[in-house]
């Protein structure tokens, strides 16, 4: 028990005498050598080839960056009518679509190629496909080159929504007194 104190109160004065309280001392004025930002109170660009190491206020919400199409899906028992809308002009444009979760594709045109094409541009894609009676995902990818950046996206739409996933043990459902899910199983 000794040994655990003595290594708290240790902890507690390197803390201490490393002065770290989160203040920064105040920046020199800008004749001095200090930044034009905090001298003026004006915030500056940061000078190419430097990297801000902090920013004050909220930041922004950060998304990978994916290829500017929006894709919507018309889905139907067997079949499935996509539509790709593009947000900017690309080139080398491929289209891709399978099945996850016990989905199989049983006809269709994929992949589709495109050579280029325009902003606001639609391009339809049909597939059929055999998805059972479990829920299963129909998948596609957009890739192509857009403003110059090879860049693709990649989105899923549920076939049979609401039905057992593929492969969950069969059981009964029941709701526990906290409103959480609980699967009653059978003994074997």
């Amino acid at each position: 028990m000794k040994y655990i104190g003595i290594v708290g109160m240790v902890v507690l004065f390197a803390a201490t005498a490393c002065g770290t309280d989160g203040a920064r001392p105040p920046a020199p004025p800008a004749s001095a050598g200090g930044s034009f930002e905090a001298a003026s109170g004006e915030p500056r660009a940061a000078a190419p080839g430097t990297v801000a190491a902090e920013t004050s206020g909220p930041s922004e919400p950060t998304a990978k960056p994916s290829a500017p199409v929006n894709v919507t899906a018309t889905l139907k028992p067997g079949a499935a009518d996509l539509d790709v809308v593009f947000g900017a002009d690309g080139s080398n444009i491929t289209i891709e679509v399978w099945g996850v979760d016990g989905l199989k594709l049983k006809g269709g045109a994929s992949p589709v190629s495109e050579p280029s094409v325009r902003n606001g541009q639609s391009v339809k894609v049909s597939v059929l496909y055999d998805a059972g009676t479990t829920e299963s995902n129909l998948a596609i990818r957009v890739s192509g080159t857009f403003n110059g950046r090879e860049q693709a996206k990649v989105q899923s739409f549920t076939i049979n929504v609401g039905s057992q996933p593929k492969g969950a043990p069969a059981g009964e459902s029941k709701v526990d007194k906290d409103g959480r899910p609980v699967k009653v199983m059978k003994s074997q």
